[in-house]
């Protein structure tokens, strides 16, 4: 079984739990049909522009800082 970071969308103001969307998987304002695999899982550094984010970013959430563990190797 292999670990992974905790995602980058958890502490981004946009982001959005699928316990509250009632969708399958998260998803944020950038991505109101369901966050990428590829940004949740840390694929992609989504403080960087992504096709089809409508022009959103990462946002802190509560001042928090980009968690740049999110893309330092498996745990």
């Amino acid at each position: 079984m292999t670990s992974r970071r905790p995602s980058q969308c958890g502490v981004c103001a946009r982001y959005r739990s699928f316990l509250t969307t009632g969708l399958d998987g998260p998803s944020c304002s950038a991505f109101p049909a369901g966050i990428p695999t590829a940004i949740f899982d840390n694929d992609l550094d989504h403080r960087q522009p992504v096709e089809g984010d409508h022009g959103l970013r990462w946002l802190s959430k509560d001042g928090a800082a980009f968690p740049d563990f999110a893309f330092v190797g498996p745990i």
